[in-house]
């Protein structure tokens, strides 16, 4: 089925290929060839009913959702694989393909691995948070390394070591003593408001969430013992301010520069710096249960120090978190 299409996937010559690519771009061609034939998506279309531009900027990249959704704007009036494949092109740039067909998806994600010819997955969206957690992980990871770190850490997420009675015990046990205790503070809460003559309360739902997941994760997963208090005041608000900088260094820091080597010349930076510090602390107390075994630590079979563990204890410490928070909310 895909046919040249795997050529174009795989051409990721810069230099070039660039200048190359230019006359067809120019004169509106098509880059797609054989079975499958997708649709263009324009960049300006004035009387489309989208509400976003086809790309990120730095004032949608907070709205994935509006930037997918205008890839497929216009596309019911298409007919054939160009209704639910979509392609984005930029002179001088690589196409974008943006598919909603589950035979690509099944067609390609067959054709990524690290055998040779095959496609590796591509880490351009994650480079903000390579930077941030560095690039070592599972996230970021291609080809052989990817593959041994996947082997390392399935079995602490096995089926056979996460569904079993005293597992969920565990969890069940923090997360009824925490909401009890989050329920005792909104009704005092409630209590004095009603005092006041208001009988009406609004709780942040999803701050609440946060530190209920993050509590659970590094208490019952890794066996920390960090108070619930530490846990809402001190590390959510960090992590948030963390996955909020590589949400936008993602989109704008197209130079790569890391955190660490600007120069705090406003209070946003220094912040970041500071919300940085309590994410590397947080995970010097994760790293510190493994040696005793504690936690699903002791599924863990590996030697590599800690310091190697460190960049995917950061991916999921923080991607946990945003990734759990907003499916629960």
């Amino acid at each position: 089925m895909l046919g040249k299409f795997s050529t174009l996937l795989r051409d990721r010559v810069p230099g070039g290929r660039r200048i190359a690519r230019l006359p067809r771009q120019l004169t509106d061609k098509s880059p797609f060839e054989g079975d499958v034939q997708p649709t263009r998506v324009r960049i300006l279309r004035p009387r489309s009913d989208r509400s976003s531009l086809p790309f990120p900027h730095p004032w949608n990249y907070h709205e994935p959702l509006r930037i997918l959704d205008s890839y497929f704007a216009d596309a019911d009036a298409e007919s054939g694989t160009g209704r639910h494949n979509r392609y984005l092109e930029v002179p001088g740039f690589a196409p974008v393909l943006v598919t909603r067909d589950p035979r690509i998806m099944r067609a390609i994600a067959t054709e990524t691995g690290d055998k040779p010819g095959q496609f590796d997955r591509d880490t351009m969206p994650s480079g903000g948070i390579a930077r941030a957690t560095g690039k070592d992980t599972l996230l970021y990871a291609n080809g052989p390394t990817w593959k041994r770190q996947k082997k390392l850490s399935t079995p602490p997420f096995a089926r056979a070591t996460l569904f079993q009675p005293e597992q969920f015990h565990e969890f069940e046990e923090t997360f009824r003593a925490t909401v009890r205790q989050r329920l005792d503070v909104m009704r005092k809460r409630l209590e004095a408001s009603a005092a006041g003559g208001n009988g009406s309360l609004r709780v942040e739902l999803e701050q609440e969430i946060k530190a209920v997941m993050l509590e659970m994760l590094v208490n019952n997963f890794f066996g920390a013992e960090i108070p619930y208090a530490q846990i809402s005041d001190r590390y959510v608000p960090a992590l948030q301010r963390v996955i909020d900088h590589i949400v936008r260094d993602t989109v704008i820091n197209k130079l790569g520069i890391p955190l660490r080597r600007l120069p705090s010349f406003n209070r946003s930076i220094a912040q970041a710096k500071d919300a940085y510090a309590g994410f590397e602390e947080l995970t010097d107390r994760v790293l510190a249960t493994r040696k005793p075994g504690k936690g699903l630590w002791r599924q863990f079979k590996s030697d590599a120090p800690d310091e190697a563990l460190r960049s995917n204890i950061n991916v999921l410490v923080a991607g946990a978190l945003e990734a759990t928070t907003s499916y629960a909310s």
